[in-house]
């Protein structure tokens, strides 16, 4: 028989919800400095008095069970005016304190964010940011599903729940290996890139989504055009392949500098083509901001 109690633990409550959010006991121990023995033993507790098993464990992964998906959804909601709460008081005593929990596509959040985040924490030394970095697709999700509170995205969305913000400009470049056929060459031709082995990024990557509209908008089709024979789900993972000769990939500038300038890959123009996108903030449009967030986003806009 379950046994409902109204004397549950907030910690152990975050506990759970780091291990669902995170689908590990591990990551959540090293997300909240803690140890997976104790880790598991919060859990144990919470499942001993709630009476019924709130996490799963099939296969090697871990997941909430439907009553685990039911604690979840009031744990997140807990845990949200845990933190505005704590934002608020700091905030009542001049003071600002608490998570900043923000979310990255590949690009930003790899090679933008943690420069801004850094330069943030030097002002306020008492914020902690928490930077979660997936595929566009995946951090407008983590928005309206309230993991994070500000989203940096490359493409702009059409969910009405969401404002998209125009933030940052960035130039994609078809990247080579530096020993490529290409590599001395000024400039080719759009009709070149079938040519080459293509290394492309996951269906989610506002990169990929954003080349694919600059072709359309040539009258072109991606399809027709590359000649993909691996797909990755990190901009790290391309560059590798690039620098190991599997082939040649557009990239943003941004994430090759270093490359570039070490030589390991080249840049060439392709004639007629400039690859520039937009990368958008995203926001909920029905969901008040934490005076951390909100003062995060007054920091970005004075520089």
């Amino acid at each position: 028989m379950t046994r409902t109690r109204d004397d549950l633990d907030l910690r152990k409550l975050e506990v759970f919800y780091w291990v669902a959010e995170l689908k590990s006991f591990s990551q959540a121990a090293a997300h909240l400095a803690l140890t997976q023995p104790t880790v598991s033993a919060h859990i144990s507790e919470l499942e001993e008095k709630l009476g019924s098993k709130i996490l799963s464990r099939v296969g090697g992964k871990v997941g909430p069970t439907a009553v685990g998906q039911v604690l979840f959804e009031r744990a997140k909601s807990l845990l949200a005016l845990k933190r505005e709460t704590l934002a608020a008081l700091s905030q009542f005593h001049g003071k600002l304190q608490g998570e900043l929990l923000v979310g990255g596509s590949n690009i930003p959040g790899e090679y933008i964010l943690p420069g801004k985040l850094g330069a943030f924490i030097q002002k306020y030394p008492e914020v902690k940011p928490v930077l979660r970095i997936g595929d566009s697709a995946g951090i407008v999700e983590a928005v309206l599903g309230g993991q994070v509170e500000i989203g940096f995205v490359g493409f702009k969305g059409a969910d009405g729940r969401l404002f998209f913000h125009r933030i940052w400009k960035d130039e994609m470049v078809l990247a080579v290996p530096k020993d490529h056929p290409w590599s001395h060459l000024k400039a080719v031709d759009v009709e070149d890139l079938h040519k080459a082995p293509f290394i492309s990024r996951e269906g989610g990557s506002g990169t990929l989504r954003s080349f694919r509209k600059l072709l359309a908008k040539k009258g072109r089709r991606p399809e027709q055009l590359l000649n993909v024979v691996m797909e990755f789900g990190s901009t790290e993972a391309i560059k590798e392949a690039l620098i190991a000769g599997l082939g040649v990939s557009i990239l943003s500038r941004t994430s090759i500098r270093r490359e570039i300038g070490d030589g390991l890959l080249r840049e060439i123009p392709i004639r007629g083509l400039r690859l520039e996108r937009d990368f958008y903030q995203v926001l909920h449009r029905h969901r008040a901001l934490s005076p951390v967030s909100q003062a995060f986003l007054h920091f970005l806009k004075q520089r």
